[in-house]
């Protein structure tokens, strides 16, 4: 790409500047107020000065640096390079007007100075003029119709200009003249990935490729677009044949286990980060193998890899966090709390630690013990996560004033935080206060319009309710479209059919739903209610009893209401 200009003390390449005299002259005059520069020749003092200025940039000084070039100009006006380096200068001190002035006093001594042209791109760039940059840019496109840095410009400036169809044409053009380049297939490549537009990417990133076979980070890139389209084995391919061509590459095996982890091929993936540790022994390695043995439901080797880990290297806290939460899940909670108690409160994984401690005293239901845990670190060290699990607290025991309190304070430090706007309006809900938990899930979405739980929520709401049930079913559709394997959101589509008296669309979409929350049990009754409206009382039943089987239910009021709808139904 354009390499930017680098100047070097002594490497004068100004026009009209002489060579330095053969005698040293001193640079400060013993006869002279302090400061002022000896200099018995016009072109010494211009280099002189443009020295002087180099020295002050290189401390910060650039007040100091344009005083000297403006020196230096006064003994060398014909000199276009003084003029684009005063330019610059302006336009560091964001003086676009003087900066611009500069660089047209450059241009008129010489028109086609390229690099005074690229600086004036530049400079309306910054100045926020991107139509006069692009402008520039394509001058110097035809004053250069050879040079990959000039189209490359042009091609960026007018894509971030969101004209991006005159960027894709710049490219073309590119191909053309710049035939051995294999930038414009790349850039091509990138458009097409952030258009979502990834098959088109890959013919890209292989015609870069047939252009230049040693183009590594093109080769990288449609990797990472493979995986991302989910097709796995093409990704490890092309990081395969990179390894067959250079072996010493260690760090693509533990890209490939990233692609295998993702793709769920666990033992795969062990194998590649035990390839990458063995090459070039790292402590995230090591967590990544101990995690994935945690997935793998491989606890013993886990609890080995993070215990290894700690006596090797025992401030290496996140270590201590990810075996404290392994003891939680194997039930050895005095373990994982005592592990866990050892980050120090200044390390970044305390607040979780703190958070995970709590969690583990919820769980043996000792509230209290976990309200002394969260209280003194709120007060220290606040953390978004920490307010909703401290609300979570009081509204399990109903204390739902407390909840709510909780939950203001902490949207009073972290005013635009969707999760504690959410969370408030449910604990509004539980209470019984529909009118606010409407009310915070409409402000949630005047911060953003795309969330799918606050749609979702007043979708239901409505649906529940038996009113706006066409805004409701909107309101459902659109949070489909953000999160369209979502079964609960699926759920509350199925449940306005079913308000709707849709009962075919209801039955056929709350049976999606039930696939998709693997038989949560509220969203089995829903099912069953479907099939009853509709007259088939054996299906209601039978997923009636689905509902109560459900290793989900654990709501005592809805099992008792369940048991309620089959004794009407006279099943046994």
């Amino acid at each position: 790409m354009r390499k930017q200009l680098i100047v070097l003390m002594g490497a004068f390449i100004m026009a009209g500047c002489a060579h330095m005299p053969e005698k040293p002259v001193s640079l400060y005059s013993a006869n002279k107020n302090p400061g002022a520069y000896n200099c018995p020749e016009t072109s010494t003092c211009a280099e002189t000065y443009f020295m002087m200025s180099e020295l002050k940039l290189s401390n910060g000084d650039v007040d100091g640096a344009v005083a000297d070039i403006k020196k230096s100009l006064t003994y060398d006006q014909s000199s276009p390079y003084l003029h684009l380096i005063l330019a610059k200068l302006y336009d560091q001190q964001q003086k676009y007007e003087d900066a611009l002035a500069e660089i047209d006093r450059a241009l008129k001594i010489e028109p086609n100075y390229i690099p005074a042209l690229y600086a004036e791109a530049d400079i309306y760039s910054n100045f926020g003029k991107t139509g006069q940059s692009i402008e520039t840019l394509k001058r110097i496109v035809t004053l250069s119709p050879d040079s990959e840095d000039a189209y490359i410009a042009l091609a960026l400036t007018q894509y971030h200009a969101d004209k991006t169809k005159d960027a894709q044409a710049t490219l073309n053009e590119m191909i053309v003249h710049v035939p051995s380049s294999p930038y414009p297939y790349y850039y091509l490549a990138k458009i097409a990935v952030d258009r979502k537009k990834y098959k088109e990417a890959i013919g890209f990133y292989n015609n870069a490729i047939k252009v230049s076979p040693d183009f590594y980070t093109a080769l990288y890139e449609e990797a990472d677009v493979y995986a991302y389209i989910k097709e796995y084995d093409k990704a490890v391919g092309i990081y395969d044949s990179i390894l067959q061509n250079d072996p010493e590459q260690y760090g693509l095996y533990e890209k490939i286990g990233d692609i295998y982890l993702t793709a769920k091929k666990y033992t795969d993936a062990l194998k590649s980060y035990k390839k990458a540790e063995a090459s070039i022994p790292s402590l995230v390695l090591q967590l990544k193998i101990g995690m994935l043995y945690v997935e793998m439901k491989q606890y013993g080797p886990a609890g080995d890899v993070f215990k290894k880990i700690i006596a090797s290297n025992p401030s290496f806290y996140r270590a201590y966090y990810y075996y404290g939460i392994l003891l939680s899940e194997n039930k050895k909670d005095g373990q994982a709390i005592e592990i866990l108690k050892k980050i120090p409160s200044d390390n970044e994984f305390y607040p979780d630690a703190v958070i995970q401690i709590a969690i583990i005293y919820n769980n043996q239901k000792n509230t209290m013990q976990a309200e002394e845990t969260l209280m003194p670190v709120l007060e220290t060290k606040p953390t978004v996560d920490m307010y909703n699990l401290y609300a979570s607290l009081f509204a399990q025991d109903k204390d739902y004033k407390q909840a709510i309190d909780v939950l203001h304070k902490a949207l009073n430090k972290f005013t635009d935080s969707q999760a504690t706007m959410y969370h408030l309006g449910v604990i509004y809900d539980q209470s019984g206060d529909t009118k606010n938990a409407l009310e915070v899930m409409e402000q949630i979405l005047k911060l953003n319009q795309k969330n799918a739980d606050a749609l979702n929520y007043i979708g239901y709401t409505y649906a529940d309710k038996g009113t706006k049930l066409d805004t409701a079913e909107t309101m459902i559709k659109d949070a489909l479209k953000i999160r369209p394997k979502d079964g609960f959101i699926t759920d509350s589509l199925g449940w306005v059919y079913y308000k709707k008296g849709l009962l075919k669309e209801a039955i056929v979409t709350l049976r999606k739903a039930a696939k998709l929350s693997k038989d949560d049990p509220q969203i089995l009754e829903h099912l069953g209610d479907a099939y009853l409206k509709a007259g088939n009382k054996a299906s209601a039943i039978k997923t009636y009893k689905m509902a109560l089987g459900s290793k989900q239910l654990t709501d005592g009021k809805l099992k008792k209401k369940l048991h309620g709808k089959l004794l009407k139904l006279g099943a046994k």
